[in-house]
């Protein structure tokens, strides 16, 4: 009979801890590391979140942020 797998799917936005304490709690669970992407992310902070208000004062944007987001890919053998 072929095994069975349950995926666990974790970004290091998603996580309180950080990533080695996390790693290794999902390891005393059972889950074996698959893989890890690691991506930036860009965003951009404008005023107050009145996009209405933004556009009336003239506002086009705000401060640029870019953001390193590390996404982890586990599986483990369903018992």
């Amino acid at each position: 009979m072929a095994a069975k797998f349950e995926y666990k799917i974790v970004t290091s936005t998603d996580s309180d801890e950080d990533d080695e304490t996390m790693l290794n709690d999902l390891g005393e669970d059972g889950y074996e590391l698959v893989s890890v992407h690691v991506s930036e992310v860009t965003y951009v902070e404008t005023g107050d979140g009145d996009s209405d208000a933004d556009a009336e004062s003239g506002e086009e944007g705000g401060e640029e942020y870019v953001e390193e987001v590390v996404t982890y890919y586990f599986k483990r053998e369903k018992e």
